[in-house]
């Protein structure tokens, strides 16, 4: 799993949260770090949608470029217009922020 936040400790804990679980997870801060963290193909990418370097629409389509347009995508915001972006981009699935854990790990659970 690939988990895209640029909070840093947003990004740990979500992490340790997934390996946790059982998952194998690796965090990035921004889109110039995804480049290494592609193979192995990730089996879900956990999309903070607004970075401070890139948003959520750069990284997709980064995905896109590389044919990794099919991985399923959860993305994660604040923004009130959460659901609209969501489709905008073609993504998955969405959890508003904040979101309880229970929450964020079954739609992981659903997405992998």
């Amino acid at each position: 799993m690939l988990v895209v936040e640029d909070d840093r400790d947003i990004a740990s804990l979500l992490s340790e949260i997934l390996e946790t679980e059982g998952y194998v997870a690796v965090a990035v801060t921004d889109a110039a770090s995804l480049q290494g963290q592609l193979d192995p193909r990730p089996a879900l990418v956990v999309l903070d949608l607004r970075l401070t370097r890139g948003g959520g629409d750069q990284i997709i389509g980064f995905l896109k470029e590389r044919g990794l347009g099919d991985v399923p995508v959860l993305l994660l915001s604040a923004a009130s217009d959460l659901p609209d972006r969501a489709k905008d981009l073609g993504v998955t699935a969405y959890l508003a922020k904040p979101f309880e854990l229970e929450t964020f790990l079954l739609a992981v659970q659903e997405l992998t």
